[in-house]
């Protein structure tokens, strides 16, 4: 080989290690200004900072509806409330800035904490953050098929999963029954009020089955989901939603990033919780 071809090869593989440096430093200053979007998200809804919320309600029941399998029997919930108050987010003040901002979503003690949006479609939250600013680290979103109010027996919520577990990187966390057994609980702030959702299943999902289904109008179509989520589920919380209850998903990107998969994490209104159209006024 000779000196001629040695320096062009030199050239290029500098050329794409610089390129990947830029790449990489692009990104650490695009995450930068979208964490800094979302530390404003919480200042003006009166929390702290996104990331470290949660809610001065009281924390998810000592004990499932159902016992749990003898391999969870030693897991427990966790029964101190602890002392944000979620009860007081100022949805109207984040609206002001953003009229597609539809609550807050946080599991408490975790870095998930964030203003919930609703888009026209299911993109455009993909790369822009809750002040419609381009990015890549989105927003948390739900999907705009589904009812704000959350009034139906079933709807999705979308989030990046980030490898600093900002946004729903901290829901891969699920995989192990020892966190879900200290975060067993979602806690969302609607415009009718805070209500809070149990864990009940977490697994990887096809993108072409039922998760991602939009209507179970029969009551034997909702008992087979929950049914199949419950088989399929890595973790054994011991709940058992009924089918006229109200089931969130958690969708998120699996660890490969793979097209084909998503990690999704699934709760259900919790029983000692209003159906959120029967929620007073914050």
């Amino acid at each position: 080989m000779n000196r001629t071809v040695i320096k062009v090869l030199r050239l290029v593989l500098a050329g794409v290690l610089v390129t990947a440096l830029a790449v990489v430093l692009w990104r650490q200053v695009e995450y930068a200004r979208a964490e800094e979007d979302y530390e404003q998200a919480a200042k003006l809804a009166g929390l702290p900072e996104a990331g470290s919320s949660a809610p001065a309600v009281p924390a998810a029941s000592e004990e499932p509806t159902e016992k749990p399998s003898e391999s969870s029997s030693e897991e427990v919930r966790p029964s101190e409330p602890v002392g944000i108050p979620l009860e007081e987010v100022d949805l109207a003040a984040l609206k002001q800035v953003n009229s597609d901002v539809v609550g807050w979503i946080s599991i408490p003690d975790t870095e998930l904490s964030y203003p919930l949006l609703q888009g026209t479609d299911n993109q455009y939250y993909l790369n822009h953050t809750w002040r419609k600013k381009s990015n890549g680290m989105g927003a948390i979103y739900l999907d705009y098929h589904f009812d704000p109010g959350l009034t139906d027996f079933y709807a999705i919520i979308y989030g990046h999963r980030m490898h600093n577990a900002s946004m729903f990187g901290s829901l891969a966390r699920y995989e192990k029954q020892e966190y879900w057994s200290k975060h067993p609980s979602v806690y969302l702030v609607l415009q009718e009020g805070v209500v809070r959702y149990d864990i009940f299943a977490a697994f990887e999902a096809g993108v072409q089955s039922d998760i991602y289904r939009l209507g179970f109008s029969q009551t034997e179509d909702r008992e087979a989901f929950v049914s199949w989520c419950l088989e399929q589920s890595v973790i054994d919380t011991g709940l058992v939603p009924s089918p006229d209850g109200r089931i969130i998903t958690l969708s998120t990107c699996t660890e490969s990033g793979g097209a084909a998969t998503r990690w999704v994490v699934l709760a259900v209104l919790a029983e000692d919780d209003p159906a959120p159209s029967e929620q007073p006024e914050a």
